[in-house]
């Protein structure tokens, strides 16, 4: 199977280089790898062409930055950048992988064994892994039912039955629902470990982003039990109960100022249904 890779990187020179070296070992390599430079000040640029003229397959793109850097909205704008202006057509799989991860080596031979294995998975991936001491330790965001949008293989069929990619934060929860409401498997390969040189919104702040995940889950029709378990949740991480409180914030200014839904209405009672059935299993 043919793999398409597009990776946003803003500002990366210190974690770029570990991954272009991590994919150049891969087993099996992509088809084609954009890298796109999303307005970034540091040498970013210098090394993506450094590579890009040493390995046919990794193509360099620059995309000016016009506002400020946000999770979700200028990543996946930037993501687009390369998608549009892609040179290969004949693939099977696109990838958006973030530019901060390292890969075992045989990270894209087993996402590829996982889609011919199984014609029902539309989506794919491992997990993410950080540094604590001399080992590593998964990175405890989410549950394992849900791969990271820094690491996400869809198979092509899948990505166009969901129209693609929000460009909104939470594209990377709203994607996963819809495959599953339009009759496709998620596939998180539990085993298959990718170092994440930094933690989750280390670069944008804890607070913040917890805020803007409030709006999130306003935005994808959470009600109010979901809410306050996630809410929950968030209090039990570091700043302790803090996190929480901000989430809670979010959702409700996003719910005073009727923030825009980007579900439908029969998404999110799918995706209501879900978290619901998920709940019950875990503690049941």
């Amino acid at each position: 199977m043919k793999t398409l890779i597009i990776t946003p990187a803003c500002n990366e020179e210190e974690h770029l280089e570990p991954l272009i070296h991590s994919m150049i070992k891969q087993s099996i390599l992509p088809e084609q790898w954009i890298i796109v430079d999303d307005g970034s000040l540091d040498n970013t640029s210098d090394i993506i062409k450094k590579f890009s003229i040493q390995n046919p397959w990794i193509k360099y793109l620059r995309k000016e930055k016009k506002s400020g850097r946000s999770p979700g909205k200028s990543v996946m704008e930037a993501f687009y950048h390369g998608y549009n202006n892609k040179d290969l057509f004949d693939y099977d799989i696109v990838m958006k992988l973030d530019a901060d991860l390292v890969l075992p080596a045989n990270y894209l031979e087993s996402i590829i064994q996982c889609f011919n294995e199984n014609p029902k998975v539309g989506i794919c991936g491992g997990v993410c892994v950080l540094h604590n001491g001399d080992d590593y330790i998964v990175e405890g965001l989410t549950n394992l039912d849900h791969i990271r949008g820094a690491i996400k293989a869809y198979r092509k069929s899948c990505f166009s039955s969901i129209s693609g990619l929000l460009k909104v934060m939470g594209w990377d929860t709203v994607d996963e629902h819809h495959a599953r409401f339009n009759g496709w498997e998620v596939c998180v390969l539990k085993n298959i470990q990718v170092i994440h040189q930094r933690a989750t919104n280390q670069e944008y702040g804890l607070t913040k982003a917890a805020f803007k995940n409030g709006k999130m889950l306003y935005s994808i029709r959470m009600d109010l039990v979901l809410l306050l378990l996630n809410c929950l949740k968030r209090s039990f991480t570091t700043p302790y109960l803090i996190l929480g409180l901000y989430m809670l914030w979010g959702y409700c200014i996003a719910s005073w100022n009727s923030h825009d839904r980007i579900v439908s209405k029969e998404l999110g009672v799918f995706i209501r249904k879900y978290r619901y059935k998920k709940l019950f299993e875990k503690f049941f």
